[in-house]
């Protein structure tokens, strides 16, 4: 058998892989909770672009890919390979691993690799689930690696926010249909004459559209202070 095929049959393997757990995790949210999506308008149909969302529980990678519809190449901590389940997994609907307890040189090469061949990045930026002031939506600095990274694969960044799945932490969600919002704003490109302009520029800019897209949920549907992120303990103990 060739190479060719062998790595036809490779990738295939992992879009099966991919929209096989999607599929799975999708319907499963389904059953216990209300998904409200807004904004998928923005996405662009065709074509790489970076996606950037605030990270406030470890289901928020599943309900995000069901949003997207499209395969997506999700930034994983090095650590989530540790087991070799999770290796497998994350292997199967090929993640790129970053190394996060040192300067990895090899993730950055990684995304650009997936930009050149048409692929969706997944990036939640804030290193780890965050809430209130150590949160990008609580006014926490975005890394400028996020921007150089669009930047230089020439792709536009789409902000994300992600309401409710914190709630899941606590039992009780289970019980009723919690509802989840997911809001995807308009595209942004990393534009200028200074590359160190526009990664700066666009460092600020980003997170302010996040912001934005929680100021418009919260008009749009009410939504109140319990609405807003927490952390997992501050859930546990609600």
């Amino acid at each position: 058998m060739s190479e060719r095929v062998i790595q036809i049959l490779k990738s295939a393997g992992h879009v099966v892989a991919y929209y096989t757990a999607t599929l799975l995790s999708g319907t499963f949210f389904r059953c216990f909770m209300r998904v409200r999506i807004t904004g998928r308008g923005h996405l662009p149909s065709k074509g790489p672009f970076l996606v950037v969302a605030n990270h406030i529980s470890h289901f928020d990678p599943p309900l995000l890919a069901s949003a997207l519809r499209r395969k997506v190449a999700w930034v994983v901590a090095l650590d989530m390979y540790a087991h070799p389940i999770g290796a497998a997994y994350f292997n199967a609907i090929e993640s790129i691993p970053v190394d996060r307890k040192q300067t990895d040189m090899k993730a950055p090469r990684a995304i650009l690799k997936r930009f050149q061949r048409g692929d969706i990045v997944g990036l939640f930026p804030e290193g780890g689930i965050r809430a209130g002031a150590s949160s990008v939506l609580g006014g926490a600095p975005l890394d400028e690696a996020v921007a150089a990274l669009a930047r230089l694969g020439k792709v536009p960044v789409v902000p994300c926010v992600i309401l409710g799945a914190d709630k899941l932490y606590a039992w009780r969600a289970w019980l009723w249909r919690t509802t989840i919002d997911i809001r995807f704003g308009r595209p942004m490109t990393v534009e200028g004459k200074s590359s160190t302009t526009a990664r700066e520029q666009a460092t600020l800019q980003i997170p302010e559209a996040m912001r934005k897209l929680v100021g418009e949920l919260r008009s749009e549907f009410s939504l109140g202070e319990d609405d807003l992120p927490k952390t997992p303990q501050e859930r546990w103990r609600a």
